[in-house]
């Protein structure tokens, strides 16, 4: 069975890889959005070489809600030391720390 109550398919995978950083991020924010954090980590990492900043940030959003810590640190050993500049991903880690 399939929902487009939030435009998307409500399957545990997508049928197609995101093409796009921004599409991927898109789905992500979609699956965070109703609640299917588990599909969107599933996503986020067959897709990681495509992943931005943003992508990274729902990916620690998922892992928050999930309470899945040992996720959250492998996403957080994948970092560059330039993200870890950015404060939107510093928001997000300490955000994931401290749950």
């Amino acid at each position: 069975r399939y929902s487009w109550k939030y435009g998307i398919k409500k399957c545990q995978y997508f049928s197609l890889l995101s093409s796009s950083p921004i599409e991927l991020n898109i789905k992500m924010k979609k699956l965070i959005d109703s609640r299917q954090y588990k599909q969107a980590l599933d996503l986020f990492d067959r897709q990681l070489q495509m992943s931005t900043n943003v992508t990274f940030t729902l990916a620690l959003k998922a892992c928050s809600q999930l309470n899945d810590h040992q996720w959250g640190v492998r996403i957080h050993e994948q970092l560059s030391l330039k993200s870890l500049k950015d404060p939107f991903l510093q928001t997000s880690l300490i955000h994931f720390y401290s749950k």
